[in-house]
């Protein structure tokens, strides 16, 4: 595998114990997700300083076999000794599916620290890949530490296409097993896409203008959408050549992705300069929510909007852009400014 990384629930009141929904726990900035690899003590003191929004201690591709054990040691040691508050600590485990003996070596070890937030899970090709980790938080995790939020890795054409069955079967799950005195326990909160091991095992060629991509980006980026899960876009393996990150990342966005992966420190600004909303983009999203909250007392479906010489017809559906403009600018920590006293 390569290296392969939230929005609001719609719907807090019937927390479970498997969730596939999102909650306060996923409704954090992911506009950046940067991989460390647990084995490297010099890497991870390195991220200590990073302003990426979620940090990914690496326990897969980028440790060796004969060092997994070592490397469970030193990220558990990262997790404990990181300061709060900061970035989203997340782990990348071994895949839960196949052999199930590295995964689960991975969470009886880190699930024990209450600092771990975030799991990035690989190669999801089975919902009984998720109840695995359920079944280990369950056991180990105390109810107390919080929810621990998960990101699914889709590595190939099969997980792909099962994912919506997956979180269906996820989210069945939960409402058989709610109870509305608890926490979840685990979430599901975003999707990721990892591309080279989705080429690996389709035969897909990366080309340098990502055309042979197009189709699985845009996929599960929709199936992300319509599950109310974030899409967190693929790496950008010319991590040296800014340019062509800004290129990936600007497409990513146009495809609805909510955040990236990145294998380098120096990509993190670039990504998240592309996934913050421009400063005229959020005023104008205040606008027209302040001018949908006035239209609202005077009992109108729609309003107008001046930009420039022109005046813009603005209705529900605008509204519904204009609010997800405001909450990815409040996740990421952006001001959004008062236009109650702006002229309509």
């Amino acid at each position: 595998m390569h290296h392969g990384a939230g929005s609001k629930s719609t719907s807090s009141s019937s927390p479970s114990s498997l969730s596939g929904t999102q909650d306060s726990a996923s409704s954090r900035a992911r506009r950046s997700m940067l991989y460390v690899p647990g084995s490297s003590e010099k890497m991870i003191k390195k991220s200590q300083n990073s302003t990426a929004d979620t940090i990914i201690f690496d326990l897969e591709d980028s440790v060796a076999a004969h060092k997994k054990a070592s490397a469970r040691e030193t990220v558990l040691l990262a997790l404990e000794a990181a300061a709060r508050p900061g970035p989203e600590l997340s782990v990348r485990i071994n895949p839960p599916s196949g052999d199930k003996t590295l995964a689960g070596d991975d969470l009886d070890l880190l699930l024990t620290s209450r600092q771990l937030q975030t799991i990035v899970v690989p190669k999801v090709e089975h919902e009984d890949d998720i109840r695995f980790i359920l079944d280990k938080v369950k056991a180990i995790r105390d109810k107390d530490h919080g929810t621990i939020s998960l990101v699914l890795s889709i590595e190939s054409a099969a997980s792909l296409l099962r994912m919506p069955t997956i979180i269906e079967a996820v989210r069945s799950q939960s409402q058989n097993q709610s109870d509305s005195a608890a926490k979840p326990l685990i979430e599901i909160s975003a999707l990721l896409f990892a591309s080279e091991d989705y080429c690996a095992s389709t035969g897909i060629l990366r080309t340098s203008d990502r055309r042979s991509l197009l189709f699985p980006r845009a996929h599960m980026a929709t199936i992300a959408k319509a599950c109310n899960l974030s899409a967190i876009d693929m790496v950008c393996i010319e991590y040296k050549d800014l340019d062509y990150l800004h290129e990936e990342t600007q497409e990513a966005k146009e495809l609805g992705y909510d955040g990236k992966q990145a294998i380098h420190p120096a990509q993190v600004e670039t990504i998240q300069s592309i996934f913050n909303p421009s400063e005229q983009q959020i005023r104008r999203a205040a606008r027209i929510k302040h001018l949908y909250t006035l239209a609202e007392k005077n009992d109108k479906g729609a309003y107008g909007l001046k930009d420039g010489d022109r005046l813009i017809m603005i209705d529900a559906p605008m509204l519904l852009q204009a609010e997800a403009i405001l909450g990815k600018a409040k996740a990421a920590g952006l001001e959004i400014p008062d236009v109650s006293n702006e002229a309509d």
